[in-house]
């Protein structure tokens, strides 16, 4: 069965040259592969994984770029006009995605996995639905995630169901053995204290038992007072906090200061990856990256 072809719409609230893009990106129609936008690399290691050959996934947020507040260019509008599938994060993460979905491809079918599982609490005031980090967790992925995304693509492909629920639980194997590994690699750490650029960490530690103290940057983007830092430092010390995590999506010039005054270690870790760099290209080597980065951090 061929993938639905989504209907012209009208572009309210984009810039001319925007609007301009979505109009000439006439898709090339073909009944395979499935193609699904995804906001954020991690969601599109998700979805590789699940779809495998059937698909091919085009990520709207390029490599070193942050989604908090990212405004998409022409070249994502013809991605997203181009789709048979959207797939975000939801629960305030990706919110120009959404907007840029009503916009542009109304009629794109569209998966947000934060509404697939049961959110905690987040620290930032701008993300409402709870704390969207949840792919940070393989045990979430697999129980919550995966089966989402297999109903989604064969929703979107019927014909190739059978091969979406074969991968999908392929992958939720090597989850479960992913888990195993990082539950293993970080018990040597077990409750130890550290503090991320930003809350992106609150499912990694609640799985793997390791202690969130504070907060750099509690607002993705702004920067924070000279109070909130002092009480960084603070807790931090309190805490016996041992590393600073510092991700490539910000700058770590404030976290480098906060770490000096109570002498921790900076490590990066990253919780969105780039397939062309050291977190690789599948969801398995992105957590291993950050296995290694959390022993680099909390180890003695």
């Amino acid at each position: 069965m061929t993938p639905r072809q989504p209907r012209n719409r009208p572009l309210p609230g984009l810039g001319p040259a925007v609007a301009l893009w979505a109009a000439l990106a006439a898709p090339a129609w073909a009944a395979e592969p499935l193609r699904v936008a995804a906001s954020i690399g991690p969601v599109a290691l998700l979805v590789q994984a699940v779809g495998g050959e059937r698909v091919a996934v085009q990520t709207l947020l390029p490599p070193g770029a942050s989604p908090h507040g990212y405004e998409p260019t022409p070249s994502q509008v013809r991605d997203l006009a181009g789709a048979h599938l959207l797939v975000t994060v939801g629960a305030g993460l990706d919110p120009w995605a959404e907007r840029l979905h009503r916009a542009v491809a109304r009629d794109v079918p569209a998966l947000a996995l934060a509404a697939h599982t049961a959110l905690l609490a987040s620290e930032d005031p701008d993300e409402p639905g709870g704390d969207p980090h949840v792919w940070l967790d393989p045990v979430r992925v697999r129980d919550d995630l995966v089966p989402a995304l297999v109903r989604a693509l064969s929703d979107a492909s019927p014909d190739g169901a059978a091969d979406f629920a074969r991968s999908g639980a392929a992958f939720q194997g090597r989850l479960t053995a992913l888990d195993r590994e990082l539950a293993e690699g970080l018990a040597p750490v077990r409750d130890r204290g550290f503090v991320p650029f930003h809350a992106s960490w609150t499912y990694f530690a609640r799985r793997y038992h390791l202690r969130q103290v504070a907060v750099v940057e509690p607002i993705p983007g702004r920067e924070p007072s000279a109070r909130w830092m002092r009480d960084v430092i603070e807790a931090a010390r309190a805490a016996g906090a041992r590393a600073v995590l510092v991700e490539p999506q910000f700058n770590p010039r404030i976290a480098r200061t906060i770490a000096e005054q109570f002498g921790a270690r900076v490590v990066t870790a990253d919780p969105l990856g780039d397939p062309a760099g050291p977190s690789g290209g599948s969801y398995e080597s992105l957590m291993r990256f950050n296995l290694a980065a959390f022993r680099e951090a909390l180890g003695r």
